[in-house]
This record gives structure tokens, sequence and C-alpha cells, in this order.
């Protein structure tokens, strides 16, 4: 059960007989809590600003500890009730990071679970939570409207914060201050960033909308208005002008992502997620590592070399693996899945696949092996593109220490059989085999056996043009 409590400036109770500001109402999950709660409870006017002007929301996601998260919602109320002016009022929703499972913290931005003013009462008035509900103004549409309405610029920003933010979650660099008018717009970005990452990992990086202090906050991401921008030793993202100052280069982990997002690839993220998700939980470093793991098994050709793999296609993805893999397990049908899709985006003729696929570990040559014939299997013009008969006769060979992986690709069994013709007896009969199963039509076997035969059988020799040429020389009289 999440917890949740108000906190604003109230008059005396029984628990409270001097007023001012404290917790008025709280349930039973969040009591235990109230002093760690107490201090994110916070709130300061922009400077310079007077009765009539905007105040922004600061929403704000924190995490106290590796068991809590924590979620505040402040706005600026005016008077209190004394007729003092600069109240605000602070809804609390604590919880453990497992009651966050599959949500970004970002999208409880407008929960309908955010009380629009305190609730008076005695400590005990408020119920806990048996779930925390997203609402409905975050999600990947809104983030793909933004970079869409950004175009370049706006992806190119979003790399460089991609990388300050990174950096900052694994201590590397001071958090990344975004500055604009709009506390709506900082949501938007933080979004943004969120979706490039797997949930478990956007669930790690804190975050606050507003605050009038950003030289003294300690969140990865810190949202502030144009008057206190330049107070940051940080990397400073003006997401009105889309410009940044003092930023880091992009690393090409965030690139990958950035550009996948920006195009619309959620199907890319979705698989680095997976990726993500076969490695074991071992702290935030880890988690930035494994998710780099996953960039590099799927980064297009282009890529390979800045993820550490020289070669491009299957060999640049063999190479990541390779080096990679022993820092992170990754589970079989994560990387037969991973491979698939990787193949998938490429035409780049497979060549050599044994030789390609050497240096991996024999635990996981089968399933990169089964990704390759799952990729092939989904697109015959990519196995048009990809298998040449040295790639044929490549993928058979190493078929015979999988064999259930020609069953499982039929078409492209099929395919490799009839070009890697070697020795076309031995391929025919495993074609008669596999035929059995039910695996194809008899027009189709047929067709790939009498290609076959037509290889085995040799060229008659043609009879010469010049038969007085077989004969002994004559000699010369």
């Amino acid at each position: 059960m999440a917890g949740q409590a108000h906190y604003t400036s109230a008059p005396p109770s029984a628990d409270a007989p001097h007023g001012g500001f404290r917790f008025t109402a709280v349930s039973p999950a969040a009591r235990p809590a109230l002093d760690v709660l107490r201090v994110l409870t916070g709130y300061a006017r922009p400077p310079g600003t007077d009765r009539h002007d905007h105040f922004p929301v600061a929403f704000a996601y924190d995490r106290p500890d590796v068991d809590m998260a924590v979620l505040t919602r402040t706005c600026f109320t005016g008077q209190d009730y004394s007729g003092r002016w600069g109240n605000h009022f602070c809804h609390v929703l604590c919880a453990t990071p497992g009651e966050l499972a599959g949500l970004r913290p970002v999208e409880l931005w407008d929960t309908p679970q955010w009380a629009p003013s305190p609730e008076p009462g005695d400590g005990h008035a408020l119920p806990d939570l048996a779930e925390l509900v997203p609402g409905s103004a975050v999600g990947p549409d809104r983030v793909g409207r933004l970079l869409a309405g950004s175009g370049d610029p706006g992806v190119h920003l979003l790399e460089r914060l991609l990388t300050a933010a990174l950096q900052a979650l694994v201590g590397e660099g001071p958090g990344a201050t975004l500055v604009s008018a709009d506390a709506d717009r900082v949501v938007g970005w933080i979004a943004a960033v969120s979706y490039t990452l797997p949930a478990s990992l956007a669930a790690e990086l804190t975050f606050t909308t507003y605050t009038a202090r950003p030289e003294d906050d300690h969140r990865h991401l810190i949202g502030t208005r144009q008057e206190t921008g330049k107070r940051t030793p940080g990397p400073v993202f003006d997401l009105d002008r889309l410009t940044a100052d003092g930023c880091p280069e992009p690393d090409p982990m965030a690139r990958f992502l950035a550009n996948a997002l920006g195009n619309g690839r959620l199907d890319i993220l979705d698989t680095v997620a997976e990726v993500w998700d076969a490695g074991p939980a071992d702290g935030v470093e880890a988690d930035v590592r494994r998710l780099r793991t996953g960039c590099a098994l799927l980064a297009p050709d282009g890529d390979a070399v800045a993820f550490g793999g020289e070669d491009s296609g299957l060999a640049g993805f063999v190479r990541a693996v390779v080096e990679l893999r022993p820092q992170v397990g990754l589970a079989s049908e994560h990387l037969r899945r991973a491979v698939a899709r990787h193949l998938a985006r490429g035409r780049a003729p497979l060549g050599e696949v044994r030789a390609v696929l050497a240096p991996l570990p024999d635990s996981c040559r089968p399933a990169v092996l089964a990704g390759v014939f799952a990729a092939l299997e989904a697109s015959a013009d990519l196995r048009t593109a990809a298998l040449d008969a040295q790639a044929c006769a490549s993928l058979v060979s190493l078929a015979d220490e999988a064999p259930d992986v020609l069953a499982s690709a039929p078409g492209t069994a099929l395919h490799v059989l009839r070009r890697a013709s070697a020795e076309p007896p031995s391929a025919a009969l495993r074609i008669l085999r596999l035929f059995r199963q039910g695996l194809w039509e008899e027009k189709e076997v047929y067709a790939a056996l009498r290609d076959l035969m037509r290889t085995e059988q040799p060229e008659p020799e043609r009879a010469s043009l010049l038969p007085w040429r077989r004969g002994a020389a004559r000699q010369k009289e």
C-alpha cells in the first residue's frame, strides 16, 4: 500500500497547539516516514514575484533510500489561516519501488490522486492507496509530438540531456538544469528522457519541475525559470530556445536512444528494455552498463564502431556480445530476439557465418544462430540480400550443432539447403527428412530436389570441333 500525506500551514489543533507548517493529514503507511518526507515539502517563490504573478507547480520525484520512492506536488496557495502571504500546499505520495513497477514516475504528473487542497484533520484522515494511478497527460504520444514539433534541434537537445542525466545518475556529474517559464514544458522533456529508458531505470532518475534554488538541488533533472537558471554549476538546457550550455558531448548510447524515440521507433526501445531486463540488478552503475549493452547489440551498422564493434551487421552484433556479455547475464530468448531484430533492419551479406560466430561463448551461440534464422524466416527479401552460397553453406554446417533450428525456419531451411550445394545428395536427404515432418509442399520440394540433382550431374564433355587435332601429330616430310 502507498502512503500519502498533506503538508501546509494550518491553524492549531490537538496535535499541533502552535499552528504553522505541518502535516495536516496522514495515511497509516506514511506515518513512519514523516521525518524523511518533511524535508521534501518545501517551496520557494520565484524571485521578484508578487501576488498577481503565476507560480509554477513543483512536481518532484525523490529516492530517499533504495526502499522508498516519494512523489510530491507542491502549489503556492497565497495566504494561510492567519492572513500571512506565502503559504503552499504539498501533497506527498510515498511507496516502495515495487509499487512503481511498470510506471515511469513522470506519468503521475496529473494523476487523479492528487488532492486540489489540503484535507483538514488530526493526522489520520487519509487512506492508504492500493495502487498509484498514472494520469493521461504524459505518454509516448506526447513526447512524439514534442520531438516532431522541435525537429532536429529537439532530438540533438535530447541526446545531450540524456547524456547529462545518465552521468548524474551514476555520480559522474551534477544534475542537469532545465530552464523554462512553463513547468508543463519541463514535464515534457523529463518525459522524453524517461521514455528513452527502461521503466525500472527511469524510476532511478530523480527530478523536479520547479525550484527557485537550483544551485542547492540534489536531483538528476532540475526544473527552474530563466531568472534562476544560471545559478547552477551543472549543464543548463534552455527548453524555450532549445539551446544547451556547459553540456557534455552526447555519447553513442544517448544518440541511439534519442534518435529511436525521435523517429518513433518504440519497438527499438522495447527491445533495449528486454535486453536490459535480462541482466541482474546490481546497482545503478550496472544498470547503466546494462543499458549500454542493449544499445550496443541493437545499434545500426553505422554505430557499431562507437559501441566497440569494428564490423557492421552480424559481425558488429557478435563483437558486442563477446565484449559485453560477461558483464550482463543475457537470457537466451532475449538474445535471440535481439539478434533477429538487429538483422531485420539491415541488408548486409552474412558471409562466413561460422567464422563470425566463432568468438561467441558456447552457451549463447545457439541463441544467436536461432536469431539469425528467425530474421531470415521473417523476410524473403532479407534472405535474397543476405544469403550467398558461402553464407548458406555456413548456416547448414552450423545447423548440425542445433538441428531444431532448421525445423523452426522452414522457408530459410529450404533456401540454404538449395544453395549450399557442396554435397547435393546430403542436402537432398535433409530436405526429404524435413519434408516428412510436414514443413513444405510437394511442389517446392520437387523444385529444390531438381535443382540439387542438376548441380550433382557433371556437364557432358563437349565434342571437339577440330577432330584432326585429336590424332597423333603428323611427322613433317
